[in-house]
């Protein structure tokens, strides 16, 4: 590079093109790395405005869509203004991106519906960005909303929230279903889902008889993680279900019920001006329960997915079975030693129990 008389002077497009056949550079690296050092932190409108001498409205110098350079990286999810779109595909615009952002995913079939979205949507859509090959980026809208669902589905198992799905068929271990992936079809007016898995164990509170029955019936599960579903062997392609538990939602649903009914029967213990009638409740057996420590029948509330013991006699233990309805009330709680009855997050939500009633005939 030639000598620089004047270091305390950027260079400018006079000084560099000052003469074509004696440039100021020995080639374009050394011109590059110039002027990334120079002008790298200032903004596109106010490098323009020094390098070629004229004067940039205060307007442009203020526009963050002029002034700002976008890096893109493989696999990562943007949102880009619509350019075009057609039968070859859409075509992306995005403030600082110089290469052509395209994808070639066939939509012909639900343009009607891209284009409603597009216009409720200001004109944006999300894409995930796979590759990058002669000055192209090739990206994906399909990958890039389905991620955006998958995001919500982690967040829900997070947080224990329920989602709603359908089941469609029983087999061994448990229950096939399918769940709307509903950024997709809201995006293109078609039905799109995603495979998830109940395990049988998981389809009730305690212990289902009738596994029939849930065929067919939409259901509210917590969902629990991804698992690999299927490989395809010649492709590589991995098709993922989602795992999810019906009876988590249940035990929630308990654990509730259970702090409204512990509060009552503190206060009705606790006060002695309270009239406090115990409640009586509608059960059903589940199991029996005849060990060194205990006695008794476990019983499950109707509605109120609760389970508790009921402890009786050995010797009558043999007149209760599996099944059997039930009337109880709450004789006392049974908090584990050292716990607070119930643990709630900084917003107030019940996040465990440690507490478990323990029933007596009503």
């Amino acid at each position: 590079m030639a000598n620089n008389t004047n270091k305390q002077r950027l260079l400018t497009a006079a000084d560099i093109y000052a003469d074509d056949n004696f440039p100021y550079f020995k080639n374009d690296i050394e011109r590059i790395k110039y002027m990334k050092k120079a002008y790298g932190n200032m903004s596109i409108a106010k490098s323009f405005s020094i390098f070629y001498g004229v004067e940039v409205s205060q307007e442009i110098k203020q526009n963050k869509a002029i002034n700002s350079v976008q890096t893109i990286e493989l696999g990562k999810i943007y949102s880009g203004v619509v350019k075009s779109f057609d039968k070859d595909g859409i075509l992306f615009n995005m403030p600082g991106v110089k290469d052509e952002i395209i994808s070639k995913e066939n939509f012909n079939d639900c343009a009607a519906s891209i284009n409603a979205y597009l216009a409720s949507h200001n004109n944006k859509l999300l894409f995930e960005v796979r590759e990058h090959k002669n000055n192209k980026y090739i990206v994906s809208v399909i990958s890039a909303y389905y991620k955006q669902w998958t995001n919500t589905i982690n967040k829900a198992i997070q947080h224990e929230q329920g989602i709603n799905i359908h089941i469609d068929s029983l087999v061994k271990g448990g229950y096939i279903c399918h769940t709307d992936i509903t950024p997709l079809c809201q995006l293109t007016g078609k039905k799109y889902t995603h495979s998830v898995f109940i395990p049988g164990s998981h389809i009730v509170l305690n212990i289902e008889h009738d596994f029939e029955k849930w065929i067919g019936q939409d259901v509210t599960i917590v969902p629990q993680k991804f698992v690999e579903f299927r490989r395809d062997i010649k492709t590589g392609l991995v098709e993922n279900s989602l795992v999810g538990s019906r009876k988590k939602v249940l035990q929630i649903l308990g654990m509730n019920n259970i702090h409204e009914i512990y509060n009552k029967w503190l206060l009705a213990s606790s006060d002695e001006r309270v009239k406090y009638v115990p409640e009586v409740f509608d059960g059903v057996v589940t199991g029996i329960i005849n060990s060194s420590n205990k006695t008794g029948i476990f019983v499950e509330l109707n509605d109120k997915y609760i389970t508790g013991l009921m402890p009786i006699d050995a010797i009558d233990l043999l007149d209760y079975k599996p099944g059997d309805p039930i009337r109880v009330k709450i004789a006392e709680f049974e908090t584990q030693e050292g716990k607070d009855p119930f643990i709630f997050n900084k917003k107030g939500q019940l996040l465990k129990c440690n507490v478990r009633p323990v029933f007596e005939l009503a």
